[in-house]
C-alpha cells in the first residue's frame, strides 16, 4: 500500500457515498448479534470447539453445531474487512496521528472496562456454573486455582481478543503510513485487487495449514496468538485493499451477485470437511496441528479461506446494493451492538445455566433461541440505562441520539461500531459540513 502523500486513493464524495454505506451499517449491526448468536450455541454443539471452555455444556443438537460452525467461518473475517476498508477512509481523510488517537479511545477505553469489570464477571460465572454443577468444590470461587482439566483455557481475554488485535493492526497502519512518507521506496509495489484476493487465499490457506485451531478451535491468552493475529490481519489488509481500490465498492456491489454461490459451495465443504475433521480430533485426541498438512488438512485449509472471503465480499456487496439507507430503528441497534458485544458474555454463561437446571428435559432448539433473546434483551436494557444518554456511555463513546426526523434525519450522531470506526452519516447534510468531513 502507499502513503497519502505519494498514492492518493480516490476521494470520497459525502454526497454519493453515504447511501451505499448505510448497507454497511445494517450489516455491522446484525454481524454484531451474529457474535452473540454464535456464543449462543456453544453449549449445545455436537462437536465442541477445541480450546473453548464455557459455563456448562448441554444436550447437542446438530441443526444448533451447523449453525454455530457456519457463522464461525465467516464472521470475523468480515468484521476485519469492514475494519480495515473504514481505517484506510480514515487514513487518507485525516492522516495517520487522528487514525491512532480516534481508534485508541474507541477501542482500547471499552477494552480497558471490559478487562476490568467484564471478565472478572465472566470468570467468576464460569467457576460458579461449574461449582453449581459440582465439577469443581465452592472453594474454587475464593482461590481460582484450578487443577481440573476444565481450567486449562479459562485465562485470556476471552471474547474482547478482537479489540486488542484490531488496534494493533490500526497502529501497524500508522506506522506503515509515517515511514512511506518518509521512505518512498517502501511503496514501489502496491498490488492491485485482484492480486491481493489471491494473495488473502493463498495466506491464510498457509496460515490454517499450520494452526488449523485458528478457526476450527480458540486459542485464548492475554497477549496476541501469531498464528491467529497474522490470519486476522490479512483479512484487514484486505480491507485496506478495498479501501485502496475500491472506495466506493463499485466492484464489490456488481461483482457480489456472482459470488453468492461460489460462496454457498465453498461453505458447505469447509463446513462437512470441518465437523468431519472435529470427530477425527475427538475420537483420536492428537495434537490439531500434525493434520494440517494432510492432503485433508490442506484442502480443509483451502476452502475455509475460500469460504470466508467470498461470503465476506458477497454481504458486503448485497448490503451495499440492496440497503440504501436504514431507519432510527436499525441505527439504534447498530449503536448498541458494540455495548451488546462487550457484555452479552457473562449474561449468556449465567443464563446457559438456569436454563439447563430449570428446563433439564427440554429440547436444545428451544434452549439456545431462549438464551439468544434474553442475552440481547436484557444487553440492550442495561445500554438504554446505563449507557445510551449518560456520562459513561459517554466516556466509552457509546453515546447516540436518533435523528429528528425518520423522513428528513439532520445531523444524527456516527453510530459506534465494533470495528473502531464511527460509521458515516447516511443523511443528506449541508455543503459546509459535507466539505469539513471530506
Amino acid at each position: 500500500m502507499r502513503s497519502n502523500e505519494a498514492a492518493p486513493a480516490p476521494s470520497l464524495p459525502a454526497s454519493t457515498d453515504k447511501p451505499s454505506f448505510a448497507g454497511l451499517d445494517a450489516l455491522r449491526c446484525f454481524a454484531a448479534f451474529g457474535v452473540v448468536l454464535l456464543h449462543s450455541c456453544v453449549p449445545y454443539l455436537r462437536y465442541p470447539m477445541p480450546g473453548l471452555t464455557w459455563s456448562v455444556m448441554d444436550t447437542p443438537n446438530t441443526s444448533i453445531d451447523i449453525l454455530f460452525w457456519s457463522i464461525e467461518l465467516f464472521i470475523m473475517p468480515l468484521f476485519l474487512v469492514l475494519a480495515g476498508f473504514f481505517a484506510w477512509q480514515t487514513l487518507q481523510r485525516r492522516g495517520p496521528r487522528t487514525l491512532i488517537s480516534g481508534r485508541a479511545r474507541r477501542l482500547l477505553v471499552p477494552l480497558l472496562f471490559g478487562a476490568l469489570v467484564i471478565l472478572p464477571l465472566d470468570l467468576y460465572c464460569w467457576v460458579g456454573s461449574w461449582v453449581a454443577e459440582g465439577i469443581v468444590s465452592p472453594v474454587k470461587l475464593k482461590s481460582l486455582k484450578l487443577d481440573h482439566p476444565i481450567g486449562q483455557n479459562l485465562w485470556g481475554l476471552s471474547h474482547l481478543w478482537f479489540l486488542q488485535y484490531l488496534f494493533l493492526y490500526i497502529a501497524c497502519l500508522a506506522i506503515f503510513a509515517v515511514a512511506a512518507k518518509r521512505y518512498p521506496w517502501i511503496k514501489e509495489y502496491q498490488p492491485n485487487l485482484r492480486t491481493s484476493l489471491g494473495l488473502t487465499v493463498v495466506a491464510a490457506t498457509l496460515i490454517l495449514c499450520f494452526e488449523p485451531q485458528v478457526v476450527w478451535g480458540f486459542q485464548h491468552s492475554f497477549l496476541p496468538v501469531p498464528a491467529k493475529w497474522v490470519y486476522s490481519g490479512i483479512f484487514f489488509t484486505l480491507g485496506l485493499m478495498l479501501g485502496i481500490h475500491d472506495p466506493k465498492l463499485t466492484w464489490v456491489k456488481s461483482c457480489s451477485p456472482r459470488l453468492v454461490a461460489p460462496a454457498l459451495i465453498t461453505c458447505v465443504i469447509a463446513l462437512l470437511m470441518g465437523r468431519w475433521q472435529l470427530e477425527q480430533w475427538i475420537s483420536t485426541p492428537t495434537d490439531i496441528r500434525h493434520s494440517g498438512f494432510s492432503l485433508s488438512g490442506i484442502f480443509l485449509a483451502l476452502m475455509t479461506a475460500c469460504g470466508a472471503l467470498l461470503t465476506t465480499l458477497s454481504l458486503i456487496g448485497l448490503s451495499t446494493k440492496l440497503i440504501p439507507s436504514v431507519p432510527n430503528s436499525i441505527r439504534y441497534l447498530a449503536a448498541a451492538s458494540f455495548w451488546i458485544y462487550i457484555v452479552h458474555h457473562p449474561i449468556l454463561g449465567l443464563t446457559h445455566l438456569d436454563l439447563k437446571l430449570l428446563l433439564p428435559q427440554d429440547s436444545s432448539i428451544v434452549k439456545m433461541p431462549l438464551s439468544f433473546a434474553i442475552a440481547c434483551c436484557l444487553s440492550l436494557l442495561t445500554y438504554e440505562v446505563f449507557v445510551r444518554t449518560t456520562r459513561f456511555g459517554q466516556l466509552l463513546g457509546f453515546q447516540w441520539k436518533p435523528a429528528c426526523n425518520d423522513r428528513e434525519p439532520k445531523g444524527e450522531q456516527p453510530i459506534p461500531s465494533i470495528s473502531g470506526a464511527k460509521s458515516p452519516r447516511t443523511s443528506a447534510q449541508p455543503a459546509a459540513n459535507s466539505r469539513r468531513a471530506a
